[in-house]
């Protein structure tokens, strides 16, 4: 059977460490991206990541 993770969980160890030390959600705010609904900006862009 295949594990189901969250999917904030998708990235591996080393990707988040590298996000969190570099703030990527504070810059993202900080430009003023923003939604309305749906998943937050940062999960969308380690996502694309």
């Amino acid at each position: 059977m295949i594990d189901q993770t969250s999917p904030h969980n998708q990235l591996p160890k080393e990707l988040d460490s590298v996000f969190t030390e570099l703030k990527i959600n504070k810059h993202l705010r900080e430009t003023g991206i923003r939604k309305s609904l749906g998943f937050s900006c940062s999960y969308l862009f380690q996502l694309v990541f």
